[in-house]
């Protein structure tokens, strides 16, 4: 009896902290995976490797499809990709309730999504999240790369770009 508990104990122990590991690689390869093929190729093999994914990683999921387009060869399965992406996004979103990191990923692939997918219609909205719940994101690999990402973009005004400095 004993050794059922402390199995039992060992397994509850082990997922979150295995749960949380994956979470934060999938945030620290992130801002890479836009230009690096092989980063991008190994977080969507880590995606598929998760069995239950919270919605959180079902965001990052579509992040990392909708970005595997960038580096798809052929125009199909660069729509393919991307559309897997936008999906599993929007599902994310749905199910999320307004988590920040989740309008964050959807404001990243939106604002580098080319015209031609019809894919930018919430960009406004996201980055009102973002900036809003910015100083409450718990998460410093994710805060950083908040921040890398707008002060690279034109989304931000002049005071809103001289608080993220």
């Amino acid at each position: 009896m004993a050794k059922l508990i402390l199995c039992y104990l060992f397994i509850f122990s082990v997922q979150p902290s295995k749960m949380q590991s994956s979470l934060e690689q999938l945030r620290q390869a992130y801002s890479s995976a836009s230009t690096n093929t092989e980063i991008c190729r190994k977080q969507l093999d880590l995606i598929k490797e998760i069995k239950n994914p919270t919605v959180l990683e079902l965001a990052y999921s579509g992040a990392y499809h909708a970005m595997w387009a960038e580096h798809a060869t052929s125009p199909l399965a660069k729509l393919n990709s991307f559309k897997k992406g936008r999906d599993e996004l929007e599902q994310a979103i749905r199910d999320g309730k307004g988590n920040t990191e989740i309008h964050f990923l959807r404001l990243t692939i939106q604002y580098h999504a080319p015209a031609m997918v019809r894919y930018k219609q919430n960009i406004e909205e996201d980055l009102q999240n973002v900036l809003t719940n910015y100083d409450q994101v718990s998460s410093e690999t994710l805060k950083k790369n908040i921040k890398k990402f707008l002060i690279q973009t034109d989304l931000l005004s002049n005071e809103q770009r001289k608080k993220m400095i």
